[in-house]
């Protein structure tokens, strides 16, 4: 019953439908390309409500503090990463500067707090990942940091800020043997791991971040970054079969089902993909036409249920 365990009746309900959400599983829309053109504080799609839907408290330092699944408040990278850069979007929605000036605090805190490899720990478990190192990192964490430090670096002029980017996104390519987070799988292919932990997790929205965080900065500088970002297109499109079961998505390559919300988010991070390889955009079909049909989703949930 770990579903319905979770104690959130939008869990199930966002099986069946796209109008309800909750601050855990705000439903982003999607950004066209002809807006992020106009404006290129925006991102693929909208996760402003990440900040202005926040209603918990902040540090001393005014930092965003994490509710964990010991009921305390946590100062957590990855939670930050994601409050920086819906901040930057919530400045673009409101114009209120109060938003920018937020995101810049966010993003002083990544800069001062990034370890001498590049990458962020974590040192709040979630208990259903227990065997995760006491002080972890995330391949989700370091994307979204790529991009919330990426447009304090536009914004700023500031060169710390791409430094701090461009250390987050070689890390990816630390192996996960070596406390890393890239994990070659038995096909040759590879992921960057959302949970490094010692078996494959392998959670594919984390690793889709991760690509879209290094179209960004191939974008920005398409000699450094173009190569990689390539490679991993062209990888994503390799695994991501193995992702789909012929009547849902995975949510990791471990054999967990997405629920709801995670199949509707990754079919927007496919769309969002789709841009730029239009071979994403079968998948996205595909995905969205799982949601439209009944025995389909009956049968994710059930499995979902008493899984």
């Amino acid at each position: 019953m770990s579903l319905l365990g979770h104690g959130k009746l939008v869990t199930v309900l966002q099986y069946f439908t796209d109008r309800i959400d909750d601050y855990w599983h705000i439903l982003y829309p999607l950004t066209g390309p002809a807006e992020r053109e106009a404006d290129p504080y925006l991102y693929f799609y909208d996760i402003s409500r990440k900040a202005t839907d926040f209603k918990g408290p902040f540090s001393d330092e005014g930092v965003y503090l994490f509710k964990g699944y010991d009921g305390k408040w946590h100062i957590h990278a990855l939670e930050i990463s994601q409050y920086a850069l819906a901040c930057w979007l919530a400045w673009r929605k409101a114009d209120d500067a109060t938003w920018r000036q937020r995101a810049l605090v966010h993003c002083d805190w990544l800069v001062k707090h990034q370890q001498e490899r590049g990458e962020w720990c974590i040192g709040h478990k979630n208990p259903r990942y227990a065997d995760l190192p006491d002080r972890w990192s995330s391949a989700l964490a370091q994307a979204l940091a790529i991009s919330a430090l990426l447009r304090a670096w536009r914004y700023s002029d500031e060169v710390r800020y791409l430094q701090a980017a461009e250390r987050a996104a070689a890390f990816l390519e630390y192996p996960v043997e070596g406390g890393g987070l890239k994990r070659m799988l038995v096909d040759g292919n590879f992921i960057y791991e959302e949970y490094p932990r010692l078996q494959t997790s392998g959670v594919l929205n984390g690793y889709i971040s991760a690509v879209l965080a290094l179209r960004e900065l191939a974008e920005a500088l398409p000699e450094r970054w173009e190569v990689a970002y390539t490679r991993n297109i062209a990888n994503l499109l390799r695994i991501l079969p193995q992702y789909d079961t012929g009547y849902w998505s995975l949510y990791a390559l471990d054999g967990t089902l997405s629920s709801g919300f995670y199949h509707r988010y990754v079919t927007t991070q496919l769309e969002a993909l789709g841009e730029f390889e239009p071979a994403f955009l079968q998948y996205a079909k595909r995905f969205e036409a799982y949601t439209h049909n009944l025995r389909y989703i009956l049968r994710a949930l059930r499995k979902k249920v008493l899984r």
